[in-house]
């Protein structure tokens, strides 16, 4: 069986027993899958810069990480209850620039032994510092792939419903993309190793999506490797969202897309009503 029959069964394996579990509301639908984007990890050449230009787009910082000496080595941006940016701090030995895409699991330990079964090889679950289960592991360009599990107790659960910014100019990140060396190798690996489904887009870039997840992509380009990432956000107005992002000061980039921005490490945050799935390259957005 190939390894796309492999996943078809699995999906409708998945589907069955979502069906059943249906059938019995009292009970917690545990079925090992990917949901959607957890976070996006940026190493970040200035943390105070960077922070300022999150929070200057309405999203909150509930909680970080610190040394012994007490220096935040990692900072949560809060886009929704279950996605953060983390920005971590460059230093001699660790240059800025985009790190990796976290997935959220659901019963991440039942999906081990699915993946590995598959061909990721990966080191086994663990608790992180936040206290959420852990599942990371190198991708085939040697590039950090990571899956997460919330769970209760951990910092992010204890601000599920809490930092909630009132001025975020969103609250969903759909996709990011990155650009490799090799992107039909990568988007293999997505695809057989770990699940995904593709999905061509109008600007030249493939995006890869789990099967459980809605409107939550990584797009693969090969114009790279770069040490930086586009980011987009979804909006309910393209015209809201500009005239916001315009009221507080920050530049707005004339291309690719409108409205987008550039972080303090050349990050491009991109603002939009439709998935980026069905964006051209030279979009200039559309009001509702």
């Amino acid at each position: 069986m190939t390894a796309f029959g492999r996943w078809s069964v699995l999906s409708l394996f998945a589907a069955t027993l979502s069906f059943a579990h249906a059938a019995h509301a009292q009970a917690a639908d545990t079925t090992p899958r990917l949901t959607g984007i957890a976070h996006v990890a940026i190493r970040v050449n200035n943390l105070t810069k960077s922070r300022a230009f999150y929070k200057a787009l309405g999203f909150t910082e509930p909680f970080n990480i610190t040394d012994k000496d007490g220096n935040v080595t990692e900072q949560f941006v809060k886009i929704n209850d279950r996605q953060y940016l983390e920005l971590y701090p460059s230093d001699a030995t660790h240059r800025a620039g985009f790190l990796h895409v976290c997935w959220e699991a659901v019963n991440l330990e039942g999906l081990y032994p699915i993946l590995t079964a598959h061909g990721v090889v990966s080191p086994p679950v663990r608790k992180a510092g936040a206290g959420n289960m852990l599942m990371a592991w190198k991708g085939p360009e040697d590039q950090t792939v990571e899956i997460t599990e919330y769970m209760p107790g951990s910092r992010h659960s204890n601000d599920f419903g809490k930092d909630l910014g009132p001025d975020r100019i969103s609250d969903t990140l759909t996709a990011a993309i990155v650009a490799v060396h090799d992107a039909k190798t990568l988007l293999d690996y997505f695809h057989n190793q770990m699940g995904f489904r593709m999905e061509e887009s109008k600007m030249g870039v493939t995006f890869a999506e789990p099967q459980a997840a809605h409107d939550n992509f990584i797009g693969i380009s090969e114009n790279g490797p770069v040490p930086f990432a586009i980011l987009f956000f979804h909006v309910a107005s393209v015209s809201a969202a500009k005239a916001a992002i315009e009221s507080r000061g920050l530049h707005i980039l004339e291309k690719p897309f409108k409205p987008a921005l550039m972080d303090p490490d050349n990050n491009v945050i991109v603002f939009e009503t439709e998935p980026p799935t069905k964006l051209e390259i030279e979009a200039t957005g559309k009001s509702e």
